[in-house]
């Protein structure tokens, strides 16, 4: 499935002998309809989900987010092709000489390049070098010996990725390349005070400095693109079946809460929970802010991926 622009797009994939369904919608945002400054990867065949989130303003950030979904997808099949050279049986994660960490290294890899592509092609076509995109994306590797798979995953900027497990409480994987963090690393806030801070839903929840920081939230401090390389944050976990990974931009994050947005992937049907979470989103950009302060219209996209039993 390719990158999404302009217009509503969604997609829901349940190829067999996938263990995966795929489910992606994006939306522009209302105040610029015919331009969405979102990308998505979602694509079943090579179990690549991702999402772009650009920044530098509308047409320079459609432009860089659009290359690094292009970027991104043209590199993993690239990279699944030579890994199937090597492993004509598939790749099954317990094979003989197979290293995990060669996945992570793949996967910095393919996104060092979009970086790339984004500063030289991208800067190009937009005219300017002042365009960005955050990325969050995973892989999802079947496992040869057990039901699962292993998800390896990378990200920079403030797009997220969550895991939803039954009978356990949404789990947020990575950690924003935002004011909050740095915040917490230059021991400014507690863990706990920045999540409450993020989480919350009215003026009344906040002093008037954690107002401050709940507006300046949004303010990246890492992208593919931006003024210095950035720093990619590659990780792993096992997914079992009935799990469900969020891959998400801030349009879905900053006016949902966490406990929305495992609400609704808890309930919403596999083939079309991320239209779901979009349109719930959407529906919250539209709020009046003396009912909320998490009232942010934005472009929207949510790729989720379930896991079969």
């Amino acid at each position: 499935m390719p990158h999404a622009r302009g217009r509503r797009r969604q997609a829901g994939v349940a190829s067999e002998p996938t263990r995966f369904v795929f489910s992606a919608c994006s939306i522009p945002c209302e105040r610029h309809p015919e331009h969405n400054e979102d990308s998505f990867v979602a694509d079943a065949s090579t179990g690549l989900a991702a999402v772009f989130d650009g920044v530098g303003g509308s047409a320079a950030g459609e432009i860089a987010a659009r290359i690094a979904a292009r970027c991104t997808h043209q590199g993993w099949k690239t990279v699944m092709r030579r890994l199937q050279q090597r492993y004509p049986g598939g790749l099954l994660l317990d094979q003989e000489g197979f290293h995990h960490q060669e996945l992570g290294r793949y996967l910095r890899e393919v996104l060092e390049e979009a970086d790339e592509q984004i500063r030289t092609e991208g800067a190009q076509l937009a005219g300017t070098d002042d365009l960005a995109t955050t990325v969050a994306l995973g892989v999802f590797c079947p496992l040869s010996n057990a039901p699962g798979a292993l998800l390896f995953y990378a990200h920079v900027g403030d797009s997220r990725i969550y895991l939803l497990r039954p009978g356990e409480p949404l789990r947020r994987l990575t950690t924003d390349d935002g004011l909050l963090g740095k915040l917490v690393e230059n021991k400014v806030l507690k863990d706990s005070d920045a999540l409450r801070i993020d989480q919350a839903m009215r003026f009344e929840d906040l002093s008037d400095l954690e107002l401050n920081y709940f507006r300046w939230r949004g303010g990246i401090t890492q992208a593919l693109g931006g003024p210095l390389p950035p720093t990619i944050h590659v990780d792993q976990t096992t997914i079992a079946p009935g799990d469900r990974v969020l891959f998400c931009t801030d349009g879905l994050h900053d006016n949902l809460t966490d406990e929305e947005i495992g609400a609704l992937l808890k309930a919403g049907p596999r083939s079309s929970v991320a239209r779901l979470l979009v349109e719930r989103s959407l529906q919250r950009s539209r709020e009046e802010r003396h009912l909320t302060i998490r009232a942010k219209p934005d472009d929207i996209t949510a790729v989720v991926v379930t896991c079969r039993f």
